[in-house]
């Protein structure tokens, strides 16, 4: 599906990516997520996914294609991403994340 992003990717070539390099069930992540290409062949092909971006209307393109639009908002997940942690460690700020998120 094409979206209005400058640099989406075909369907078709992250599917061969992900096929080749993950097993139905692991983690998916995308430091860029863009157009959320990526997430929505890694859900389909039955992968998790884990998608950041820094732009609020592609969070918004994000949930609307990975179909959790109705359960988040862009603007509920950009106050998340504004929030300050302050001056803690890498490995006090890993600690604060809920365990049922990492994978094992």
């Amino acid at each position: 599906e094409y979206e209005n992003h400058p640099t989406q990717k075909p369907e078709a070539l992250l599917k061969r990516i992900i096929l080749a390099s993950s097993n139905p069930g692991d983690i998916v992540l995308d430091p860029f997520a863009g157009s959320f290409t990526t997430g929505a062949v890694a859900v389909s092909s039955g992968r998790k996914f884990i998608g950041i971006e820094i732009n609020s209307e592609y969070i918004k393109m994000g949930l609307r294609r990975l179909d959790v639009a109705s359960h988040y908002s862009a603007e509920e997940l950009a106050k998340v991403k504004k929030r300050k942690t302050g001056n803690l460690s890498k490995r006090s700020r890993l600690s604060e994340v809920d365990p049922d998120l990492i994978a094992k």
